[in-house]
């Protein structure tokens, strides 16, 4: 059609006025006429949007995202992150691996952050895609340190396009740094509340510019995009908000009510670990007060996300990109407020820790639909190089692509997930990445392996306790069946799963479980 309509126009208007025409129009980024596409070779542009911190609950007050991925797309209600913690999360998604082997246990060194991935950064997605013909676009927070422990000016290999966040600066709606393409720009001043640079909102023009920019290159694009909502600012805001919110939503749930699920303040514990039984006591009033404005400060901050969604996906569709894009909607982890007597943060293997919300939408996508398989952030960059048709070099990858997940929404398998940490705190410090935490000096967080299947979590400390939680009975996880007698198979099952998994690459770690026993007086499972 494109080349109907220059034809007819060249015939009539002569050729000097078809070259003005073509100036203004190549101009005008903001024009809402729909380019024509590159030719359709297979392989899909994708986008990949990431917040920091945000918990599947509270995706109810993003309903421009819901509607324009979740309603033409299919939703995963059963996702987990592997490492419940910013940088080996994200470097999972870089990565293809479990952290055991990215070798990123922590964010700080040295067992943790960005100079730890470092050193093989020439053998992550970035690259895969590079190599493959794409154009490779970052926008936002990367890796934990980055800018810190490295020079700040730069820039991780595989990257066509980056605008990285510098660490300290990060975690500041105002005020924060970002290197971009070599060089350092701060984008006001912590304190003085722009409208016009509030993080988010930079995140999202950055990003709509991109696509736009591109609209006739011809190229395979991959776009990522890291917000830092609603993760915690590294100062307080007004009134001790941990987040602060963009000023046109300021104050829009001020009187939210905040949820109170039966594992909130949790009466006895005396089954979890005592380590945590010890470090976590009842909620005061105080405690519960400033959980309820950390959850409405969060979820305020969420709403100028779910504004940039659909700015992302206007751009695509006026591009001609929107229809041959593979769209990703994701977190890093997930976090507390209150459950099983934790005020914030996140690390440790609970539910409201380790699930976050997944949709993909894109070609072959059927619109609508939930999938209940089992899925977790290390198939993010398995899926993202098969819709690419590229592949990785140097690594094996752990996860597999969720695409024949994502088109066939009823296909299920029996493939456990595996759960861990590495790097312990002793401060008690859930978040471990430079913002206000939870810190309670002498308590000792320790480290954990898991195992995750249909119907059971089962967690081994590296202190030596265990817990076994039946999620068809129990999904708030407020009773530990390890030390029941008729989980006894149960038990014996899930151990050894776990012995395959702790330690497992590629495709080992891929392989179903099977049947794993119930209880002796229920044997469906």
């Amino acid at each position: 059609m494109a080349r109907r309509w220059r034809s007819w126009t060249a015939a009539t208007l002569g050729g000097a006025l078809l070259a003005a025409l073509a100036l203004l129009l190549a101009a005008g980024g903001s024009s809402r006429a729909q380019r024509a596409p590159a030719s359709d070779d297979g392989r899909r542009d994708v986008v990949l949007i990431m917040t920091d911190d945000q918990t599947v609950e509270s995706m109810r007050v993003m309903p421009r995202t819901r509607g324009l991925l979740g309603d033409r797309g299919t939703t995963f209600a059963r996702n987990f992150v592997s490492y419940p913690l910013c940088c080996p999360s994200r470097a999972t998604l870089l990565t293809g691996e479990y952290a055991h082997n990215s070798g990123v246990l922590g964010n700080r060194p040295p067992q943790g952050g960005y100079q730890k991935l470092r050193p093989t950064a020439d053998r992550t997605l970035p690259v895969w895609l590079s190599r493959a013909g794409y154009d490779t676009v970052h926008i936002g927070k990367y890796l934990n340190g980055y800018g810190a422990t490295t020079p700040a000016r730069e820039v991780p290999p595989g990257w066509t396009e980056w605008h990285g966040s510098v660490d300290p600066f990060t975690y500041r709606m105002w005020g924060y740094r970002l290197n971009e393409g070599g060089v350092v720009r701060q984008y006001g001043r912590p304190r003085v509340e722009n409208p016009r640079l509030y993080q988010t909102d930079v995140y999202r023009d950055k990003a709509v510019d991109a696509i736009r920019r591109r609209a006739h290159n011809g190229k395979h694009l991959y776009l990522s995009v890291a917000f830092l909502a609603p993760h915690a600012e590294s100062a307080a805001g007004p009134q001790g908000a941990p987040v602060r919110s963009a000023p046109r939503h300021r104050g829009t749930f001020a009187n939210e009510p905040v949820p109170r699920p039966p594992s909130y303040d949790e009466a006895d514990v005396s089954d979890k670990p005592a380590l945590l039984a010890q470090a976590y006591g009842r909620l005061t009033p105080a405690q519960q007060a400033r959980i309820d404005l950390s959850y409405r400060s969060r979820i305020e901050s969420l709403l100028a996300v779910d504004e940039a969604v659909a700015a992302i996906v206007d751009a695509l569709r006026e591009t001609g990109r929107l229809n041959r894009t593979l769209i990703i909607f994701t977190s890093d982890n997930g976090f507390f407020h209150g459950e099983h007597r934790i005020p914030n943060g996140k690390y440790l293997v609970y539910e409201p820790s380790v699930t976050v919300p997944l949709i993909l939408r894109g070609p072959g996508i059927p619109a609508g639909q939930t999938s209940r398989e089992l899925v977790a952030n290390v198939d993010l960059a398995p899926t993202i190089l098969d819709a690419a048709n590229a592949r990785p070099r140097g690594r094996t990858l752990d996860g597999r692509s969720l695409l024949p997940f994502a088109r066939r929404p009823g296909r299920r398998t029996d493939r456990p997930i595996l759960l861990e940490t590495g790097q312990t705190t002793t401060s008690g410090d859930l978040d471990q990445d430079g913002g206000p935490g939870v810190r309670r000096p002498g308590r000792r967080i320790p480290t954990y392996r898991a195992v995750r299947t249909d119907r059971f979590k089962y967690v081994e400390y590296s202190t030596g306790d265990r817990e076994l939680y039946d999620l068809a009975r129990d999904p708030d996880e407020l009773q530990s069946v390890h030390a029941d007698a008729r989980y006894a198979r149960t038990l014996a099952a899930l151990g050894r799963e776990l012995m395959r998994l702790r330690r497992c690459a590629g495709s080992v770690c891929r392989r179903d479980a099977g049947r794993i026993p119930g209880p002796s007086r229920d044997d469906g499972d």
